[in-house]
């Protein structure tokens, strides 16, 4: 699908709604996590328009943490910051005025929301309280004359604009904010809206995402990177590597009604790597359980495949399921797992071990090293975690964790870990299950926290080296229960 048709489409749930940290829902997700939001363009403007909007947008993406671009709709009220920023008369007017085109707004890393307008719906006097600034082709509109002095600072401080000097990922960025709903976000931003969870987003540090809604179908499609755009090499493209339309259909629904998450990755430092890079994780793997550089590397380059499911009973509401494919065999991994051993012996966890495991009825392939922690609650001991071996022609090959729970070892054995090219990560989740056991953190909004089902697809960019790149292509799509409403 076209940037120019993905512009026309209508997107009525892509409204302003206020928080700490003012984010809807379109915005947080384009991410899955991960969760911004941009600028756009009015129809009919000229090529020329279009250059001078170039520049500004490049100006604002270096100080604004997160620009969103929505569409205009004159069958509803004027949003929140339309009100606060013009003033109940102006904001009403103007948004008749605007109809179905573009607008835009944006976050500084001190909160301050900026409503950005195109200047050709600017009257030519407004009231002298109006905090508004022209930009090229454009009226950035703050709270106050304090605030946009110091966005006007900000953006003349050493910034030199040159189109011809941007990447792709650059330009890529820059037209989807003008020709349809889209997000752009920067680390601070991502941090403000996915809380606790952003050490685990850090493949998304900074993001361009196009966004639409069909019918109960929020899609998105766009770059996330680990670095800035702009430091991308001549040879990457903004393209995906293999052509996948708009949200194509993913990783099915959690396979149960107990699951909350499902979760594929071609190797785990795309998840860990920021955490296995810091010091104070390094000493500690290495002091406490004896895993060094080494074996550290290794982890990190391992697939790995997650899912987290609902306990129906017991003392926890969720459980975990982790599995790596380990062809070396186990001995490499066993002093770290006698070690693991003891730490869990000196917290009074009760180990019970099962060196040889029978085939499982359900997949004839064969276990061996079950083993079983059990801690003591009011009615009994219960199972809190365990691992398993799966065996292929009598040696270890494949490792399993549980935590919360028993190693499924039907799970275990089942399915592949690794993802096919050029995949990196798939992931399918039951949002609104999540939050319901408060496992959902952050600032989402409403329509996140009641989708039954998030779907989300990353992979190479065209012109990537697959071995080392810090950019990918995104696509996903939230489900919702219904369309969404304001």
């Amino acid at each position: 699908m076209s940037q120019h048709s993905l512009g026309l489409l209508r997107l009525k749930t892509i409204v302003y709604i206020p928080c700490r940290f003012p984010v809807s829902s379109a915005g947080i997700f384009s991410l899955l996590l991960i969760p911004t939001i941009v600028l756009l363009l009015l129809k009919g403007h000229l090529t020329s328009s279009r250059t001078d909007r170039l520049g500004t947008f490049a100006r604002l993406m270096t100080e604004m943490t997160l620009i969103q671009s929505f569409r205009g709709d004159p069958q509803r009220q004027a949003p929140r910051l339309w009100q606060d920023r013009l003033g109940m008369n102006l904001a009403k007017d103007l948004w008749r005025r605007q109809g179905r085109g573009l607008w835009w707004q944006a976050w500084a890393n001190d909160g301050e929301a900026y409503l950005l307008l195109p200047e050709i719906l600017w009257p030519m006097s407004v009231n002298s309280s109006i905090a508004f600034k022209r930009l090229d082709d454009m009226v950035v509109i703050a709270s106050d004359g304090l605030h946009r002095q110091q966005l006007l600072q900000s953006l003349d401080e050493g910034f030199v604009h040159s189109p011809a000097g941007q990447s792709s990922l650059q330009r890529f960025c820059n037209s989807v904010l003008q020709h349809g709903p889209a997000v752009t976000w920067s680390p601070d931003g991502l941090a403000s809206v996915s809380g606790a969870m952003a050490p685990l987003l850090q493949i998304s540090r900074y993001g361009c995402l196009s966004l639409r809604l069909d019918r109960n179908q929020l899609k998105w499609q766009g770059v996330v990177g680990y670095r800035p755009f702009g430091l991308a090499p001549v040879g990457i493209d903004a393209r995906p590597f293999q052509y996948r339309p708009m949200a194509i259909k993913l990783a099915a629904r959690p396979d149960t009604d107990q699951a909350l998450l499902n979760m594929q990755v071609k190797s785990m430092d795309l998840l860990f790597g920021s955490l296995l890079s810091k010091q104070i994780i390094q000493d500690s793997l290495d002091k406490n359980y004896g895993i060094n550089q080494q074996l550290r590397l290794r982890l990190a380059s391992l697939p790995l495949d997650f899912s987290l499911g609902k306990q129906p009973k017991g003392p926890f509401q969720a459980s975990i399921q982790i599995k790596f494919e380990l062809p070396e065999g186990s001995s490499r991994w066993q002093p770290v797992i006698d070690t693991v051993s003891q730490h869990l012996e000196a917290r009074d966890f009760t180990k019970e071990d099962k060196l040889v495991v029978q085939k499982d009825q359900n997949t004839d392939v064969d276990f061996s090293g079950l083993t079983l922690w059990r801690q003591p609650y009011s009615d009994g001991e219960r199972v809190v975690g365990g691992w398993v071996w799966q065996q292929q022609n009598g040696k270890p090959t494949r490792f399993g964790i549980a935590l919360g729970d028993s190693p499924m070892l039907t799970d275990i054995s089942n399915k592949p870990i690794e993802l096919v090219h050029p995949d990196v990560m798939k992931l399918s989740a039951d949002t609104a299950g999540l939050y319901r056991l408060g496992l959902l953190n952050g600032f989402w909004p409403a329509p996140v926290k009641q989708a039954k089902l998030l779907t989300m697809n990353l992979s190479y960019l065209r012109g990537a080296k697959l071995k080392k790149t810090d950019w990918w292509w995104m696509s996903g799509q939230l489900i919702l229960e219904q369309a969404s409403t304001p």
